[in-house]
């Protein structure tokens, strides 16, 4: 059986996609993890000493009165977001957002992660991320950022096969090494037996949606479905 017969999808943060931010509130952690590790092209002066909310969605929108704090905090998201706005028009396309987001040893995301950040941040459908989308992509990576350092147990900046295999059991999957190794090797595109964080994020919240789609079917949470070969492709499309 892929999951736990008492399968819990909270077991993966419930910050794994952003519809679900709601339920987990930002943290001082959120924020400040991903604008330490890696830093941002533009320089900080001074480590986020207060938590930021802008988190973008229907029910969630900016404190009416920050503090001061939070408006230097989001003084520097913005000054991060003009550097890479080249052609000014406060909507970063998918090129421009790749330079404001680096792994740990400066390389820039993988195409295909950005691609995803923008199908789950651009809730206006408009093809790019404004800047309040931005914020909450931000904060979405910190958060990621967290847990990618929690089972970074060697601090290598990087996640190794047994470090996957780890994370996995702990988000509630009981796979064989098999396939484990098989979705290691999938985002190991580097080939250097290791994944950085944005395939890292990448991975888990593509194997978070197959899930998902996989329960639809899996009424008695037995780990098998039927599942006839147009429904099969609906799905298969509906996630690309």
């Amino acid at each position: 059986m892929a999951y736990n017969k008492v399968f819990n999808p909270d077991k993966l943060p419930s910050f794994a996609e952003p519809e679900r931010r709601v339920s987990a509130p930002t943290t001082q952690a959120d924020l400040s993890s991903y604008m330490n590790k890696p830093p941002p092209p533009l320089p900080q002066s001074k480590p986020m000493k207060q938590s930021l909310n802008y988190r973008y969605s229907q029910t969630s929108r900016p404190p009416v009165s920050p503090t001061e704090t939070e408006v230097a905090d989001r003084r520097v998201l913005w000054e991060l977001y003009q550097a890479v706005d080249k052609n000014g028009n406060c909507l970063l396309s998918e090129k421009e957002l790749r330079q404001a987001l680096v792994n740990g040893d400066w390389t820039l995301f993988d195409p295909y992660t950005v691609k995803m950040m923008i199908r789950l941040f651009d809730t206006n459908q408009n093809g790019g991320i404004n800047f309040e989308e931005f914020c909450g992509l931000w904060s979405f990576l910190g958060s990621w950022r967290s847990i990618f350092d929690r089972f970074d147990s060697d601090k290598s900046g990087n996640i190794s096969i047994n470090e996957y295999a780890n994370a996995l059991i702990a988000f509630g999957y009981r796979l064989s090494d098999k396939f484990v190794y098989m979705l290691f090797k999938k985002y190991d595109k580097r080939g250097v037996g290791a994944i950085s964080f944005d395939l890292f994020v990448q991975s888990c919240i593509s194997l978070k949606r197959m899930t998902n789609v996989f329960k639809k079917y899996d009424d008695d949470r037995d780990g098998y479905i039927t599942l006839s070969f147009e429904d099969f492709l609906t799905e298969v499309i509906e996630q690309r």
